[in-house]
């Protein structure tokens, strides 16, 4: 299904619209100015979006100072809605990753997961582009191999909001100090992961944690119960002679020879056998779970972009980007045309220059890009039709709104 993102870069879709054949050639070279006139100005006006977003978020950074720190729902809330905008504007949508990814992440991640929601108010995941793709895997020890098609998410950004002081639990307190380690009460964190198969979304969630899988328990059991049932056959015999001795030894009966000695030291043999057979699978129970998680650690660590603060500077820029693409598509379209146009119209011809010279299947907004081209006075609307104003009156108005930011009055005498 086609989503709103463009993929292109921006500089090249820019040479692309002014190098196409139905402008003329002094048009396509003053078409790059107006391009990067409009450029700018969209970037101006992210700035002071990007400001207010930081702002709100700053009181829930997990590294702010005490002084700073905010408490309650409703900041929480505030910066949420906010975020939710932003991530609108950049083609993010709000996605679940609900009890089928749990089931089929073992597929693609080789993992078996469970998410506990302890100490954490919510978590919200939102994803931008995809695409269908055949992921390689492996069993029985590399032997065999299979394709699974899975379906990959291009950009994913995750939020979570962790429960404040007030409203923590022993179970909370307990998830605070195992697995938060450097997560606050009360703070938010914002995560930006790039390539991720839908179905292992759960590893995304901060209480991820793999579970044994039913291979290795049988692996691991197996030689267990081989080895420690002789073991534990010989235990009660073992612990009988033990007592003899020792009360022998502390006069409540019976004497110690050399027989009695030797069977107490071989008693003694077979315990700190068990004990070295409990220890060594201890261990190999360990080393797997180890494993484990430096598997999820590895699928998490090659895939995160950016967190927190740094997410919030990416996804501005990605939105004011996407912002600029969209503009800039339907002027050219309204500018080659040299005639008025209907929304459709504008639309069905964006989506076919992206197709012809991108070879991407867009659904193309067209709303938010004459919204944006209405408001800086680029095209004139007439009815459900509208038109593009020539180039050089574009880049006037253009000029002037640029100059018109940093026009201050003089100070009065």
């Amino acid at each position: 299904m086609a989503e709103g993102f463009i993929p292109a870069r921006k500089a090249e879709l820019i040479a692309a619209l002014a190098a196409e054949g139905g402008l003329a050639e002094s048009v396509g070279a003053r078409f790059t100015a107006l391009a990067r006139l409009l450029a700018a100005l969209l970037h101006h006006r992210a700035h002071d979006e990007l400001e207010r977003l930081k702002a709100l978020y700053a009181p829930l950074d997990p590294d702010a100072p005490p002084a700073r720190r905010g408490a309650g729902e409703a900041p929480v809330n505030t910066f949420l809605e906010a975020l939710t905008e932003t991530l609108a504007r950049a083609n993010f949508t709000a996605i679940e990753a609900g009890v089928e990814s749990q089931g089929r992440t073992r597929l693609t991640a080789d993992l078996r997961l469970k998410a506990s929601d302890a100490g954490i108010r919510t978590i919200r995941y939102f994803a931008r582009g995809g695409h269908d793709e055949s992921v390689s895997l492996k069993s029985l020890f590399g032997l065999l191999k299979k394709d699974v098609q899975a379906e990959i998410l291009d950009d994913v950004v995750v939020l979570v909001a962790f429960k404040d002081e007030g409203e923590i639990q022993r179970k909370d307190r307990k998830a605070f100090r195992d697995m938060r380690r450097g997560i606050r009460p009360g703070a938010v964190i914002v995560k930006h992961f790039r390539h991720v198969a839908r179905a292992e979304l759960i590893t995304l969630h901060p209480g991820a944690t793999p579970t044994m899988r039913p291979r290795d328990q049988v692996i691991m059991a197996a030689p267990a119960i081989a080895g420690g049932l002789p073991l534990l056959l010989q235990l009660g015999p073992a612990i009988t002679v033990l007592f003899a001795v020792l009360a022998a030894y502390f006069g409540m009966g019976g004497v110690i020879d050399n027989n009695r000695l030797q069977q107490a030291l071989a008693a003694m043999s077979g315990l700190v056998a068990v004990g070295a057979f409990v220890l060594r699978q201890k261990m190999k129970y360990e080393r797997q779970t180890l494993l484990y998680q430096k598997q999820l650690a590895d699928t998490v660590y090659f895939r995160n972009l950016a967190n927190n603060a740094g997410v919030l500077d990416a996804l501005i820029g990605a939105g004011e980007e996407q912002d600029a693409k969209e503009a800039l598509l339907a002027y050219w379209a309204l500018l080659k045309n040299n005639a008025t146009m209907t929304k459709a119209e504008i639309d069905k011809a964006a989506e076919a220059f992206l197709r012809a010279h991108f070879a991407m299947n867009v659904d193309f907004e067209i709303g938010d890009a004459l919204w944006k081209l209405e408001r800086l006075g680029l095209v004139e609307r007439t009815g459900e039709a509208y038109a593009a104003i020539g180039i050089d009156a574009a880049l006037a108005k253009l000029d002037a709104a640029w100059d018109a930011l940093f026009a201050h009055a003089p100070a009065s005498q």
